[in-house]
């Protein structure tokens, strides 16, 4: 069965879609078949993946493939019971082998309401809201079953709105992102208790859907482990001093808070008093020319140094070399997210 994996938190800037985007790449290169879901209205995922593509900013050109919000509509309209996954069209990534892309679109944000809707009502007899509230996880299982999809990956934004709910909850597992900062340490506090309250009221309304024969789905995501992004050190390599203090701090409220009888059950491959899968450092300025070409942060071509140079010709030597090194020890770390989900 294919699995579905999100990362989350409920705090903004923490590199989510940049993350899970070259988690996918990566775990494409291993030979896996993955599918990026973006499930995130801002649709940050969906221009990434395209940016590969030729005409990719071209404003006239309409994007392939069917955006999630179109496919899950006719459910939304009670027009079908089910969503026919042949009846979706994914996108091939132009460079990748084995990496698609489930697009997201901007009226994606309209299915606040009708996630909202059927999360209150699906305890009821109300079976158009039943159908629905099964609709997304349904339509994921469907879709990797046909592909024979190893992963799909869902990006999701840093609300706690019904969308993000619907996607957390059918996922299996759950990457935390975060900065050490007192935002993300504060977001740690509330993360636990918030999915808790969502796996609580799924065991409700799965236990409502039996006397209609609905099968329900987990609703039982756990937690992967949180990944250190964009801590800055020292000339000298070493960590910044701050960085460290809020670190530590963060490490004991995820064992406090998320890891709580109120929070998210650990993987069993998570050591609760070492919780962090991979630290990421600042990786400027290879984000931003990774993103011209939608390209993973550890697959810049030398040739693409000229967007970063103010000559505008390519890196070599001394001044390529960094970038090079950057790039492996970037890789490195997504190789460490990997090898939880690849075990």
């Amino acid at each position: 069965m294919t699995k579905i994996y999100t990362m989350y938190n409920n705090k903004g800037g923490v590199s989510k879609t940049t993350t899970l985007f070259n988690l996918g790449v990566y775990l494409s290169q291993q030979g896996k078949r993955v599918l990026l879901a973006d499930c995130d209205p801002q649709c940050n995922m969906t221009e990434l993946f395209m940016a590969s593509y030729p005409d990719a900013d071209d404003p006239d050109k309409e994007l392939p493939g069917t955006s999630i919000f179109q496919a899950l509509l006719p459910r939304f309209k009670g027009e079908m019971g089910s969503i026919d996954p042949n009846k979706v069209d994914l996108i091939e990534s132009a460079i990748y082998s084995n990496l698609f892309l489930f697009k997201g679109d901007l009226e994606f944000s309209l299915a606040e309401t009708y996630f909202g809707t059927a999360w209150n009502q699906a305890i009821t007899e109300n079976i158009h809201e039943k159908n629905t509230y099964v609709s997304f996880y349904r339509l994921l299982q469907s879709i990797g079953e046909m592909h024979s999809f190893d992963y799909i990956l869902c990006d999701v934004g840093p609300s706690t709105g019904s969308i993000t709910r619907m996607v957390v909850l059918a996922s299996d597992g759950i990457f935390l992102p975060l900065v050490p900062d007192r935002f993300c340490n504060q977001a740690v506090k509330l993360l636990g208790k918030i999915v808790y309250d969502w796996i609580s009221r799924h065991k409700q309304i799965s236990e409502s859907l039996i006397p209609f024969s609905i099968n329900s789905f987990p609703g039982n995501p756990v937690f992967l482990g949180a990944i250190l992004q964009n801590y800055k050190v020292h000339n000298n390599a070493r960590v910044k001093e701050s960085y460290i203090k809020w670190q530590d701090k963060i490490t004991s409220n995820i064992k406090e808070y998320l890891l709580s009888s109120t929070g998210i059950n650990p993987a069993q491959t998570l050591n609760p008093d070492s919780p962090y899968l991979a630290s990421i450092r600042d990786v400027s300025p290879l984000a931003p020319v990774a993103q011209m070409f939608g390209r993973a942060i550890f697959d810049i071509q030398q040739e693409h140094t000229k967007e970063a140079s103010t000559t505008g010709k390519m890196y070599y030597g001394s001044v390529w070399d960094p970038w090079v090194e950057k790039m492996n020890e970037y890789r490195a770390e997504i190789a460490k997210i990997a090898s939880v989900i690849n075990e």
